[in-house]
C-alpha cells in the first residue's frame, strides 16, 4: 500500500520471470509502482518481494534493479557509449548498441541526441547492469510504434534468456497487447479516482481492451 497525500494505491501482484506490461489511465499509480520497486519511494505498508528477500530495508543502491525513466535522465558529461560500457563490455556492449539502434550515437553526448535517441540511450544503460529486475516506465514515447514494439521484443526476449524479470508500464493498448506475456491493470476503486488497485489481469481482458469502440 502506497500513500501520496489523498492518492492511495493498493498494489498486489506476481511478475515471473519475462515481461510483465503495468497497464492503466494517466495519474493511476503506474510510476509510483515502479519507484516504490525502485526503491525511490517508502511502501509503509506490504511486501517487496524479489528472490524470496522483502526489499524493504534494501536501499536502492543495492537492489538488482535496472531503472529507465520516460526522461531517460542521462548523465550529461558521458558520451552514449560511456552510458553502458562500464556496466557491460565486448559482445554484449556491442548486442545492445545494435539492438537500439545506438551505433551512429554512440560517440556522441546527450544534448546532441533527440529525445527518443535519450530514451534508447537509457534503456541500454539499465539493460547493461543486468539486473534480476528491469523497470521500464514509458521508456520509449518519443518513438513510433513500430519502433517501440521492436525495442520492447527486444527487452523481453533479453529478459526471458537470462531469466530475469521486466515490467514494462505503457497506457497505449496496442503496445500492451503486441508485449505483455502478462499484465497487471491499474483501476479506479474509490471516490473520485482517489484510490486504485493493481492487480494481475486475463489477456483475454486486454485484447478486449484494444479493440477499437464501434461507430455509433
Amino acid at each position: 500500500m502506497l500513500q501520496k497525500g489523498s492518492f492511495t494505491l493498493d498494489v498486489a501482484f506476481t511478475a515471473p520471470p519475462g515481461l510483465t506490461v503495468i497497464f492503466g489511465p494517466s495519474a493511476s499509480g503506474k510510476s509510483l509502482t515502479l519507484r516504490a520497486l525502485a526503491g525511490f519511494e517508502q511502501v509503509p505498508r506490504g511486501a517487496l518481494i524479489l528472490d524470496g528477500v522483502d526489499l524493504g530495508a534494501t536501499p536502492a543502491h543495492r537492489r538488482s534493479v535496472g531503472y529507465a525513466p520516460q526522461e531517460g535522465s542521462l548523465w550529461p558529461h558521458r558520451r552514449v557509449c560511456e552510458h553502458v560500457t562500464p556496466f557491460a563490455t565486448g559482445a554484449r556492449a556491442a548486442e545492445l548498441r545494435d539492438a537500439l539502434g545506438l551505433g551512429p550515437l554512440w560517440r556522441r553526448f546527450p544534448q546532441s541526441l533527440s529525445g527518443g535517441e535519450r530514451q534508447r540511450v537509457a534503456l541500454a544503460r539499465a539493460l547493461a547492469r543486468g539486473p534480476r529486475l528491469l523497470l521500464c516506465d514509458e521508456p520509449l514515447t518519443a518513438l513510433d510504434l513500430p519502433a517501440r514494439l521492436a525495442a520492447g521484443a527486444f527487452v523481453a526476449a533479453d529478459v526471458r534468456r537470462r531469466g530475469a524479470i521486466a515490467m514494462w508500464v505503457t497506457h497505449d493498448p496496442i503496445e500492451a497487447l503486441r508485449l505483455a506475456e502478462r499484465w497487471v491493470c491499474h483501476r479506479a476503486a474509490g471516490a473520485e479516482g482517489a484510490t486504485f488497485r493493481a492487480r494481475e489481469a486475463p489477456l483475454s481482458e486486454l485484447s478486449a481492451l484494444s479493440r477499437p469502440t464501434p461507430a455509433r
